[in-house]
């Protein structure tokens, strides 16, 4: 009868541990699907103060670092500006543990300045369509780092920013 038992209790406490990784993953993923379906594709600001921890940190090949959930959602409503109608169409998407990996569609229409390291770029009316991955590490329920990765250069030649090659 103990041997019963105790296999219950360890079959009991296996399946707990494996339900809760299961859960957490899930809400780890609808947090990474506010993030691209409400906050940047519509721009919820409220929606980012729910799922950013105040202490955010976004890593970027093409940009520093940035720190903290109003920087991220002040960079967020610059670019919205530039770009009002920024869609990230999610292609993909995973999680293990307090991870999260998606790869998403970004596409918009340069309709605004946009302001960057090199001054503000007047408005082009030009669309883009850009691949991306992004890497999510979530804590106590939010969303504490992101990992954007991406080609700068495709979105600056079809923003037209980018001079022409010279001619060969």
């Amino acid at each position: 009868m103990k041997s019963a038992v105790r296999g219950f209790i360890v079959t009991l406490v296996i399946w707990m541990v494996l339900g809760g990784m299961a859960v957490a993953q899930s809400t780890n993923i609808e947090l990474v699907r506010k993030h691209h379906e409400e906050v940047w594709s519509k721009g919820n600001l409220v929606v980012a103060d729910e799922i950013y921890s105040n202490e955010i940190v976004r890593h970027s090949a093409d940009q520093p670092d940035m720190r903290g959930r109003e920087p991220y959602k002040q960079f967020m409503l610059g670019t919205r500006e530039a770009f009002p109608d920024w869609k990230e169409t999610i292609e993909n998407i995973i999680a293990s543990g307090d991870l999260v990996a998606t790869k998403v569609t970004i596409t918009g229409t340069m309709t605004g300045p946009l302001k960057g390291p090199q001054g503000i770029l007047p408005p082009t009316g030009k669309s883009f369509a850009l691949p991306c991955a992004v890497f999510w590490r979530i804590a106590e329920g939010k969303i504490v780092e992101v990992w954007a990765y991406y080609d700068s250069i495709p979105i600056l030649k079809a923003l037209g920013v980018l001079p022409p090659p010279p001619p060969k």
